[in-house]
C-alpha cells in the first residue's frame, strides 16, 4: 500500500514536472517568435511593382504610390545620409521648396515607407513653402538595421536627422510629422531638449508604448494574450536589438510637452486603437489639438478628411511659423 502511494505520488511529480517543461518550452518558443515577428527585419516590400503589390493589401493604393514617387522625381529629391549613434548608416531624401519659410521633417510607420505614409501630402506641404525631408526609418527601405525598436532607437535617430538639417540646410523652422511608428517616435522627443527652430509635432494614429502595441496587435492577429510570450520577447530585444518593450511611454513623454501638437487618429483604425491617441491627448501638457477622422482606417486619415486635416495644418504652420509669403 505504502509503495503504491509513492508510486502514485512520483507519477504526479512527473507530470507537474511534464507540464511546467510544456509550459515553459511555450513560452520560450512564443517569445521567439514575438521577438522575430515584432523587430526582426524582414524583405521590404517592392512598392513600385505593380504586379506584386495589386495581390497585397497595399494594391489599391498602388496609384497613390507611384504618383508619390513621379512627384519625388519631377522635384529632383536629393540623396541624403546620415550615421546613428549606433553606427548605422541611414539613407534619406531632401526636397527643398523654392522660397522656403520651414522644413518638415517625416517619419513613417512600421514596415511601411514614406511613399505610402506621407506621398499624398508631399504636394501639398511643398506647395506651402515648406521644405521636406523623408528618412527611411531604421531597418527599412534604404537605411540599414537589422531590428525595428518601436520608436525608441528611432527617436534617437530623428535627433540626428534635425542636427543634420541644421549644419547642412540651415535652421529652417522645423516641424516634426510622424505616422503610426513614426508618430509615436515624434511623440518620444516631446520631453527631450530639442533645438529651438523646431516648432510643433503633428502625430497620425501613433500608440503609447512599444508592450502596449505589441500587445494588442498579438491579441488580435493571434487571439493570444502576450503575456508571458513577450516576457521573453523583451528579453531578446534587450539582448539583441538594445531596447525594451516598457521604454517610451508616450503619455508619460507627453505630460512634459511643451510643443504645440496635433494629435489625428481615425475612428475606424483596427491596427493602432483610436484609445492611444486619446489617452496620450489626455495626458499632454503644452498646447494641443485632437482631430478625429470618423470611419478613417489606419494612416487613411489625411484621404479620408483632406479639407479637415489641411485646415489644422495651415494653422499650426501660420501660427508657429509665420504666414506664407504669396
Amino acid at each position: 500500500m505504502v509503495c503504491k502511494i509513492r508510486n502514485q505520488g512520483a507519477l504526479n511529480l512527473e507530470l507537474i514536472l511534464f507540464f511546467i517543461a510544456v509550459l515553459l518550452s511555450w513560452m520560450l518558443i512564443s517569445g521567439i517568435f514575438l521577438f522575430i515577428f515584432a523587430c526582426v527585419r524582414k524583405k521590404d516590400m517592392p512598392w513600385l511593382d505593380e504586379e506584386v503589390m495589386k495581390k497585397t493589401p497595399y494594391g489599391k493604393y498602388y496609384d497613390i504610390i507611384l504618383t508619390s514617387d513621379r512627384w519625388l522625381k519631377e522635384h529632383n529629391a536629393q540623396n541624403v545620409g546620415i550615421t546613428s549613434d549606433d553606427g548605422l548608416n541611414l539613407q534619406g531624401l531632401w526636397i527643398p521648396a523654392e522660397q522656403p519659410r520651414g522644413t518638415i521633417l517625416f517619419a513613417h510607420g512600421y514596415r511601411s515607407t514614406f511613399l505610402v505614409d506621407f506621398g499624398p501630402a508631399f504636394a501639398y506641404y511643398h506647395g506651402l513653402g515648406m521644405n521636406i525631408l523623408v528618412p527611411y526609418q531604421r531597418a527599412h527601405g534604404l537605411s540599414q538595421g537589422r531590428y525595428i525598436t518601436f520608436g525608441v532607437k528611432e527617436s534617437g535617430d530623428m535627433l540626428r536627422w534635425l542636427e543634420f538639417h541644421n549644419r547642412t540646410f540651415g535652421e529652417f523652422p522645423v516641424i516634426l510629422d510622424g505616422l503610426s511608428m513614426g508618430a509615436s517616435t515624434m511623440m518620444n522627443l516631446a520631453d527631450k531638449e530639442l533645438p529651438n527652430n523646431v516648432k510643433g509635432i503633428i502625430a497620425d494614429c501613433g500608440f503609447t508604448s512599444p508592450k502596449e502595441i505589441v500587445r494588442s496587435v498579438f491579441k488580435r492577429v493571434l487571439r493570444l494574450p502576450a503575456a508571458p510570450s513577450i516576457w521573453v520577447a523583451d528579453i531578446l530585444a534587450r539582448l539583441f536589438a538594445g531596447f525594451s518593450f516598457n521604454e517610451c511611454d508616450t503619455r508619460k513623454i507627453l505630460a512634459n510637452n511643451k510643443l504645440p501638437i496635433i494629435m489625428v487618429h481615425g475612428t475606424a483604425d483596427k491596427f493602432v486603437p483610436c484609445e492611444m491617441t486619446r489617452q496620450g491627448y489626455d495626458a499632454c501638457s503644452g498646447p494641443k489639438t485632437l482631430f478625429l477622422v470618423e470611419g478613417a482606417g489606419h494612416g487613411l486619415s489625411f484621404l479620408h478628411d483632406a479639407q479637415g486635416y489641411t485646415r489644422l495644418i495651415t494653422e499650426l504652420l501660420d501660427t508657429h511659423i509665420g504666414k506664407q509669403n504669396k
